[in-house]
Parts: C-alpha cells; structure tokens; sequence
C-alpha cells in the first residue's frame, strides 16, 4: 500500500504466532508477520522485526502462519448444489451423469456453481487457481475476475476426427482476441484428453502462446483407447456421444508417446499421470511438462493406489519435474464445505510419510511455477497472495507444520482471501 510521506500507519498490525513458513527457506518459530493493509512489510522471528509501536498487537500462539495455497487442478463449475454422482470405478457411467447434469444446468445455474466454488476455495485457504471452464467458459473467467483469486482460466475445448479443424479455429480466435490477463486471472486453453481431442488440437494448442492444460494418463480405459481402439471410451464416445466415427484416428500408441512433440512444445501441465510407464518418467523429465497430482480424487474413481504400488508423482519430481497439487472437482472430495490442497497434503502425509516442507512446495512455489505466476504471490513479502493461519502444537518450525498436515479442521485467513 502506498502512503504519502509522514501519514501515520493507522492500520499496521504485527502478528505474533508460533511459527512462519514459506517454500522459499523462510521459517521462524516463534514467528512474525508485520503487516499494513494487505500487503507484508517484514516475516520472520519477531526479534528480527523489531519492536514496531505504531503497530497494533495480534496475538495467535495457537497457529502457524502460511501462504495462501495455489491450487493448480479444479472444476468450479462442478460445484453445484444437490445430489452429484459419487465417484468410482465406472468411469464411463460417472460421465454420462455428469453430461446429464450440466446438460441441464443452466446459465445462470452454472453461474451459482462457480460462485460457490470460488467461495469454498477461499475457504480452503486458496490464493491462486488453475480452474478448468467447461461450461460457460467466458462467464466463469469473468466471476474468477471478479473474485480475490490469482491464476488462470483454462477454456475447455472438444474435437476429435473431422471436428478438429472447427475446435482449432476456435482456440485461434480466442488468441487472438482480448483481453487474454485481467484482474490477475489469465485465459488458458484446455485440450481436454487425448481421447477427446485429436492431434490437430494438441499441435494447435502447443502454438497458441497460452497457458496450456490437459486430462493424461487418467484411467486404463483411456490407455486402452489410444492403443487399440477398444474399450469403455470407445462406447461412450460412439454410443453415448456420438462424436466417434471413421474419421477419428487411433495412434496404437500410449497417449504420452503419441502427444509428447505437441506436450512439450505447449509447455503443458498434465493432470492426473496416474498410469504411465517408467519410460515415460524421462520422456518427460527431458520435455518442459508439468504435472498436476489430485491424491483425493485419484483415490475416489479407484486409480492408484491402491490399483497401483504407488502414483509415480515421486518419480517424476525426483527426476526434475515440477509436480504441484490439485483438487479435481468437489464431486471427488471429502470436504463439502471446502476446495483445499491442504488437505491433498494431509492425505498424503498421514498415508504416504511426504514430507512436509516437500508438500508444502507442492502447494505453493510448485503450484506457481506450473501455472506461470510470480513467486512472490506465495512467499512473505510485498506480493504475498494472502496469509493463512492453521492451528498448531509444538516446538519447532516442523513439529509445527507436521501438527497442521495432522490435523483435518480448515485454515483460516489473516491476511488477503476475505479476512476482516
């Protein structure tokens, strides 16, 4: 916040916690946060502070302090009201409820769907969204617009066979039309799988000059497909779409090895990868891909694990990838009052023993990185998104954090995502 010389700092407030931590190697415990307005004057022990007596006294003993999360997967418009088909192994029969669904979704519905998936990501502790718009996709960018969150409209595109050219003159258009950044909330495009979206598309995307995102390597119905032709998608895209025909090409190959040349050209960040081979950890390790990990959501249709040994996400990251976190939509989560990362990191530190700075990356730098953003909305300093305050018991910096990702109740904000 800016101020005229000698005007007194009537709304600095310095917040005295257990504990402050960022992904940037910025930790205290005790901690500080000086704040004016909604911007962050200084983080750290409140011995490197200093006393500031124009500041008004916060006092949170009980919380550590956090940045907001970025989120780097969700579906906003599938935040609906009322009864929506649980998630599980029948994946094509899953979709077929969700099309019935948004088919009678109105505009206005639709409008109350992503409204109240922006309110529940704030409530999760979200700063910053990579939000796939499948339905209105132009009104959902404007809501995000009109909301505290940071990040990227992706535009959901379909187009297989001869339907491709169509799809690709639309994504063309919407390039080159405006405004493509407003109110920090970037248009990006959404090729949505290789099952439905044919290579035109891909190569198109790749040449767009936008934020890219794709659905990868999500089910073994999909493996299937791209290989031979045959399965479960194929019956849903001839008999319950009907946009398969002889005009739809099958790659015989695994949809990683037929896509990676437009993949890697796009910069794509791939979501879910829950079923790739270790070959493939390389391929894209050497490529400029980014992946998107949704544990909840890998767990609620069945993937791996426990289909799986493990989600090769670690793989991946050991290998140089930068894999972020996400949530998928709220069809798949635990949490109805909530869209949070936070808690995609709990589950994978209570199940899996992740380490907590790790998943900490994950959710804020990780997330940033994949989706283009300035790392200064998600580490202590003048362009901090937001502060979160997570209750907390301990000592340390990492009893602190590793007491949060035990925890299951909700974060709460100090700073930013509508705090008083």
């Amino acid at each position: 916040m800016s101020r005229t010389s000698g005007e007194l700092a009537h709304n600095r407030r310095m917040i005295l916690a257990a504990g402050v931590i960022d992904a940037t190697g910025m930790a205290a415990c005790p901690g500080a946060v000086l704040v004016e307005g909604d911007q962050i004057l200084a983080a750290g022990s409140p011995e490197q502070i200093g006393s500031v007596p124009s500041a008004e006294l916060v006092q949170m003993p009980e919380m550590l302090l956090l940045p907001g999360l970025v989120n780097a997967h969700a579906h906003l418009d599938l935040s609906g009201d009322g009864v929506w088909p649980a998630a599980g192994n029948d994946f094509r029969g899953w979709v077929g409820q969700v099309r019935a669904l948004r088919a009678a979704q109105t505009p206005a519905l639709c409008k109350q769907a992503v409204q109240r998936g922006i309110e529940l990501s704030l409530a999760g502790g979200t700063s910053c969204i990579g939000d796939i718009a499948g339905h209105s996709p132009m009104a959902t960018a404007k809501a995000l617009r009109e909301s505290s969150l940071r990040g990227v409209s992706f535009q959901e595109v379909f187009g297989l066979g001869d339907r491709q050219n169509a799809t690709v003159d639309r994504m063309r258009a919407m390039a080159e039309g405006g405004p493509l950044e407003a109110q920090g909330i970037r248009l990006g495009l959404s090729p949505h799988a290789p099952y439905s979206c044919g290579p035109a598309v891909f190569g198109a995307a790749a040449e767009c000059g936008l934020p890219l995102t794709t659905h990868l390597a999500e089910t073994p119905a999909e493996i299937e497909l791209s290989v031979s032709g045959t399965g479960s998608l194929r019956d849903m895209l001839e008999r319950d779409i009907g946009v398969w025909d002889t005009s739809v090409d099958v790659p015989h190959a695994h949809p990683i090895d037929a896509l990676i040349g437009s993949l890697d050209r796009g910069q794509f960040l791939c979501a879910h990868l829950n079923w790739i081979e270790p070959r493939h950890v390389d391929m894209l390790a050497a490529s400029d891909v980014r992946v998107v990990y949704c544990p909840r959501a890998s767990a609620a249709f069945g993937h791996c694990p426990p289909m799986l040994p493990s989600h090769p996400w670690r793989r991946l990251h050991d290998a140089g990838v930068t894999v972020c976190l996400g949530t998928d939509s709220l069809l798949c989560l635990d949490t109805p009052d909530r869209l949070s990362v936070l808690d995609d990191m709990r589950l994978l530190f209570q199940r899996d023993g992740v380490d907590a700075r790790l998943l900490l990356s994950m959710a804020t730098t990780h997330g940033a990185s994949a989706l283009d953003l300035d790392h200064d909305l998600v580490r202590f300093g003048p362009g901090l998104a937001g502060v979160l305050a997570c209750r907390a018991e301990g000592n340390t910096i990492d009893t602190l954090l590793a007491d949060v990702l035990g925890r299951d109740d909700a974060p709460q904000w100090v700073v930013g995502g509508g705090a008083a």
